[in-house]
C-alpha cells in the first residue's frame, strides 16, 4: 500500500472520499453519541494515521483519539496511541484516574512492565515525554557545546535553564531575557530551585563584584551591555540566550543582543551559548553574522496539545458564529449563542480565562464592561488586595472595580508591583477568574490559564505572526497544571478551546478572521523565519541597511577593540567612544561627537558639574537630543518630544519628584494637579491612551483632560506615571551614565538621580533588586536578617519572609523580597 500522506489525503482526486472522512471526522463535534459503525470507522483512521511516516498524519491520528476519548469517555485508544508515540504524562494520567479500568489489569504483566517502563522517565517527582526525557538527556550532555532548543511553550524550558544550572556548578553563567518582568521570574525561580552552589543571583550591572564566584547573572541585553562595558575582563563559561526568537527583528535592542553574543563568544571561544525559543523553522536564523563557531540544534516535534478554534463576529451588526478545525482547513456554521460579546464570553467561560487585546487601553476598557456585567464578590484576599492597592495607587483606580467581580487586567504600563500583585490573585484567588491582558502575556509568564479569548488580531502595528498566535495560545494549559492533576477534566485540558471574538472598537472592521486564522493555525501553512537583524548571516545588507549594519559594527568594535576583521571608523573622542557604548544610536556619533565635545567642555568651564534636575534635562537636550538625526526611526520620536521648553520643565519636575520618593498615589495627585493648572483646551500627550490627533497626524496620542472626569485623569495619571518612569528608565538614564561616565555630573547627584538616595547602604540594596522603600524598609526594621560579605556581597536569611509575614508587612513589600531573596 502507498504511505498515507497528508497531500494525498486532501488531493483533489479523492475529493469523495475525503468529503465523506470530513463527515465522519466532524460527529466528533457534535452533539449526541456516536453510532458504533461510526466508532469503527474512526478508531480504525486512528490505527491508520498514527502508523504513517507523515508527521502532519500522525498528529491527525492523535487528534482524532483525543477528541474520541474526550466525547465518550472511552480513553482506552488514548491510553494505547499515547503508549506508542511517548506521550508518557497521558498514560500515568490515565493510569492515576480511579474512575477509568485501567485498574483491573494491575496485576498484570502488562500493566507492571507500562509501570517500570514509566520509571525511566520520572525526573524531579514528574513523568516526562519522550521528547521531554531527549531533551534533557541532549542538554545534560553538551553543555560544553554551543546549542539551539526549540520546544513548545510550556514544555519546561524554564526547568532546563535550572538543570543547566545544577549541573554546571561554579561554571560562569549568564541567563539573558528580554523584559525585566522575566528578569525577576527568572531571578526568582534560580533562588528557589535548591541549588546549594548558588548564593545570589545578579541582575543589575553594579551587583558586580569582583571574586564573586557563586553567583548566576540574569540580565537583559542592555544591563549586560553595561556590565561588560565596565568589566572589560568578565567572561562566561554558559550563555543562556532564552525567547532567542527575539533576535531576528532588526530593532536597536536586537541589533544589541547580537552584538552582546558575538563579543562574549570573542572574549571566550569556548563559551557554550544555549539558545532557547518556543519556536524557529530553520536553526541556521539564529547565526550571528561572522561567528565561525557551529552549535547543535534539538528540535521537539511531539503533538500534545490539540486546540479547538471557534470565531465569532459580532462587528457591524453581525452574530456569526463557527468552528474552524485547522486539519482539514474547514469552518462549520454554528447556531447562533448569544447576543452580545460579553455574555458570548460568559457563556464560554471556565474557572481560568484570558482576555488578549492588543492595547492596554483597550484592555482596561473591556475590563470594566465585564466587570460591570458580573456580581460583587465577598472575599477576604480580594478585600485585602484592594484595601492595599488603594492605599499604594489611589481609591479611584479602576483595577480595584473589576477586582470586586473578579475581573484583573494586566499590561506593561501598570506599575510593577500592582502587575505582579495582579498575577498572584490571577493564580492563587478562585474567584479571580478574568485576566484581561496584552502581549505582556508572550514575555514567558506562567500563569493557571484554561481558556483563551482573542478580541485582536493584532501585535502593535501588524497582524499576530503565526509563531507569536502559537506562542500566545501556548500558555493555555501548561503541562504542569495538566498533569499534576487526577481527574477527567485534567485530560480534557488537553484539547483546549481558542476563542477568536471580533468585537466594534476593538478589532478593526477590515479585519479578516477567517484568513487569519487560515494564515496561523492551517497545519499545512509553512511559516518561515523573518531574518531582519542585520547582524544575523540570514539578513541582506543593501542599500537601506548598509549604514545601521557599520553603525553596529563600529559599537561592537568600540565595546570589544579588534572584534571587527575589517578596518572601521572609530570615534576620535571620549564621549563619542562612550555614547556609543552605552548603544545611543539615534545620534550619527562620528559626524556630531566634535560639537558634542564643544557642547560639554563649554558646560564644564562656566559651569562645572551638573547638580540639578532642570540643569540635567537642559544639557540633555542641548549636547545630545538636538543632534538627532530624523532619519532615524527607533527611538527618534519619543525623544524629540524634549524640544518643547515646556517638556524639559515637565521631565525636570518628574524627575524631582523621583529624587524625592514620592509614592504614587501622591504623584497622581500631584499629576492631576498640573493637568488642572494648564491652560483651558490645551491638548496633553498621553501617548496610546490619546483620543486626539494633532494638526498633520493621524495618530490619537493627546486627550483634552479638561474634558475627562477626574476619575478618568486618576486612571490617566496612573498609567502616565509608569510610561514616564519607562521613558527616563529605557531612553534618558542612558544619557544621564554617559554624563557620568565623562565626569561631568555630581557624584551625589548622580547617586540621588539613579537611586533616588545618596545612601550607600540603601544603594547596595536597590542594586540587589530592591525598590527604595523596600530597601529602607529592610534596613531599618529587619537588619537581623542580611549580611555584608568581605567583598561587598549582600546575603539575606530566608527567614525575613516568615518574619515579615508574622509583623503583617503588606503583600506589595512581602513580594519584592520574594522575588530576590531565596526562601
Amino acid at each position: 500500500m502507498k504511505e498515507l500522506t497528508y497531500a494525498r489525503l486532501i488531493h483533489h482526486s479523492f475529493k469523495d472520499e475525503y468529503e465523506t472522512f470530513k463527515g465522519l471526522y466532524f460527529r466528533l463535534f457534535e452533539d449526541g453519541d456516536l453510532a458504533d459503525d461510526d466508532v469503527n470507522k474512526l478508531l480504525s483512521l486512528v490505527i491508520l494515521f498514527s502508523n504513517q511516516k507523515d508527521k502532519i498524519i500522525r498528529n491527525f491520528g492523535y487528534r482524532i483519539a483525543l477528541l474520541y476519548s474526550v466525547k465518550t469517555g472511552d480513553y482506552y485508544p488514548l491510553y494505547d496511541v499515547s503508549i506508542n508515540i511517548g506521550l508518557n504524562p497521558i498514560v500515568a494520567l490515565l493510569k492515576k484516574i480511579e474512575t477509568l479500568p485501567f485498574g483491573d489489569e494491575n496485576d498484570s504483566f502488562l500493566q507492571n512492565m507500562v509501570d517500570s517502563y514509566l520509571d525511566n522517565y520520572i525526573s524531579d517527582g514528574l513523568v516526562q515525554t519522550d521528547g521531554q526525557y531527549v531533551l534533557e538527556k541532549f542538554s545534560a550532555e553538551g553543555y560544553e557545546e554551543s546549542s539551539l532548543i526549540v520546544a513548545p511553550t510550556s514544555y519546561g524550558k524554564s526547568e532546563l535553564i535550572i538543570s543547566t544550572l545544577r549541573n554546571n556548578a561554579s561554571k560562569k553563567m549568564c541567563v539573558l531575557v528580554p523584559s525585566k518582568s522575566l528578569l525577576s521570574q527568572t531571578k526568582m525561580r534560580i533562588l528557589n530551585a535548591d541549588l546549594d552552589w548558588v548564593e545570589r543571583v545578579i541582575s543589575h550591572p553594579d551587583m558586580y563584584e569582583e571574586n564573586d564566584e557563586n553567583s548566576v547573572y540574569v540580565l537583559t541585553q542592555e544591563r549586560l551591555s553595561r556590565l561588560i562595558n565596565q568589566e572589560v575582563e568578565l567572561k562566561f563559561d554558559i550563555l543562556i540566550v532564552d525567547e532567542a526568537h527575539n533576535i531576528l527583528a532588526n530593532d536597536d535592542r536586537n541589533i544589541l543582543l547580537a552584538s552582546m553574543i558575538r563579543v562574549l563568544k570573542y572574549r571566550n571561544r569556548y563559551t557554550a551559548v544555549k539558545y532557547l525559543t518556543p519556536f524557529l523553522n530553520n536553526p541556521e536564523s539564529l547565526k550571528v553574522r561572522d561567528d565561525r563557531f557551529d552549535y547543535s540544534n534539538y528540535i521537539v516535534s511531539e503533538y500534545v496539545k490539540s486546540e479547538s478554534l471557534y470565531m465569532s463576529d459580532f462587528r457591524r451588526g453581525k452574530k456569526v458564529f463557527e468552528f474552524y478545525d485547522h486539519f482539514t482547513d474547514s469552518f462549520v456554521d454554528l447556531p447562533v449563542s448569544q447576543s452580545d460579546p460579553i455574555s458570548y464570553i460568559k457563556s464560554k467561560s471556565v474557572n481560568k480565562n484570558v482576555i488578549y487585546f492588543n492595547r492596554p487601553k483597550h484592555a482596561q476598557a473591556f475590563s470594566k464592561s465585564l466587570a460591570d456585567s458580573l456580581p460583587v464578590i465577598e472575599d477576604e484576599v480580594i478585600n485585602s488586595a484592594i484595601k492595599e492597592m488603594s492605599i499604594y495607587a489611589h481609591e479611584e483606580y479602576f483595577l480595584l472595580d473589576c477586582l470586586k467581580h473578579g475581573v484583573v487586567y494586566h499590561h506593561g504600563s501598570m506599575p510593577d508591583a500592582i502587575r505582579g500583585y495582579v498575577e498572584y490573585l490571577y493564580r492563587t484567588v478562585e474567584s479571580v477568574r478574568y485576566l484581561v491582558t496584552t502581549s505582556t502575556l508572550l514575555e514567558g509568564i506562567n500563569l493557571p490559564i484554561e481558556r483563551m479569548f482573542v478580541l485582536d488580531v493584532r501585535k502593535g502595528l501588524g497582524h499576530l505572526k503565526p509563531s507569536q498566535f502559537k506562542n500566545l495560545i501556548g500558555r493555555v494549559n501548561r503541562f504542569s497544571e495538566i498533569f499534576s492533576g487526577n481527574t477527567v477534566s485534567s485530560l480534557n485540558k488537553l484539547n483546549p478551546q481558542i476563542h477568536i471574538v471580533g468585537v466594534d472598537g476593538y478589532m478593526p472592521s477590515e479585519a479578516n478572521i477567517r484568513k487569519f486564522l487560515k494564515k496561523v493555525m492551517y497545519v499545512n501553512f509553512v511559516d518561515k523565519d523573518k531574518v531582519e537583524n542585520v547582524l544575523l548571516e540570514g539578513s541582506v545588507i543593501n542599500d537601506e541597511n548598509k549604514e545601521q549594519y557599520d553603525n553596529a559594527l563600529i559599537t561592537m568594535d568600540s565595546i570589544e577593540p579588534g572584534i571587527i576583521d575589517v578596518s572601521m571608523n572609530a570615534p576620535k573622542t571620549d564621549i563619542g567612544l562612550k555614547l556609543i557604548q552605552n548603544n545611543i544610536m539615534e545620534i550619527d556619533v562620528l559626524k556630531n561627537e566634535g560639537a558634542i565635545e564643544d557642547i560639554l567642555e563649554k558646560y564644564r568651564e562656566e559651569k562645572g558639574n551638573v547638580a540639578d534636575s532642570s540643569s540635567l534635562i537642559t544639557l540633555i537636550f542641548d549636547a545630545f537630543i538636538s543632534f538627532i538625526d530624523d532619519n532615524h526611526k527607533n527611538r527618534v520620536k519619543s525623544l524629540t518630544r524634549l524640544k518643547s521648553d515646556k517638556a524639559q520643565m515637565f521631565y525636570a519636575m518628574f524627575l524631582d519628584w523621583k529624587v524625592e520618593n514620592i509614592p504614587l498615589g501622591v504623584m497622581v495627585a500631584k499629576f492631576v494637579a498640573y493637568w488642572k493648572n494648564l491652560k483651558s483646551g490645551t491638548p496633553v500627550f498621553v501617548g496610546s491612551w490619546g483620543d486626539v490627533a494633532k494638526e498633520n497626524s493621524y495618530r490619537e496620542v493627546f486627550t483634552y483632560i479638561s474634558g475627562k472626569t477626574v476619575r478618568e485623569q486618576v486612571n490617566l495619571a496612573i498609567v502616565r506615571i509608569k510610561e514616564e518612569e519607562d521613558f527616563l528608565d529605557y531612553f534618558l538614564f542612558r544619557f544621564v551614565d554617559v554624563l557620568n561616565d565623562v565626569g561631568l555630573i555630581d557624584v551625589e547627584f548622580y547617586k540621588v538621580v539613579k537611586y533616588g538616595t545618596s545612601n550607600d547602604k540603601t544603594i547596595k540594596m536597590i542594586q540587589s533588586g530592591f525598590s527604595r522603600s523596600v530597601a529602607e524598609l529592610i534596613l531599618s526594621e529587619y537588619d537581623d536578617y542580611y549580611s555584608v560579605k568581605s567583598n561587598g556581597v549582600l546575603m539575606f536569611s530566608p527567614l525575613i519572609h516568615d518574619q515579615m509575614l508574622e509583623r503583617g508587612v503588606g503583600f506589595l513589600q512581602r513580594n519584592e523580597v520574594r522575588l530576590n531573596v531565596k526562601k
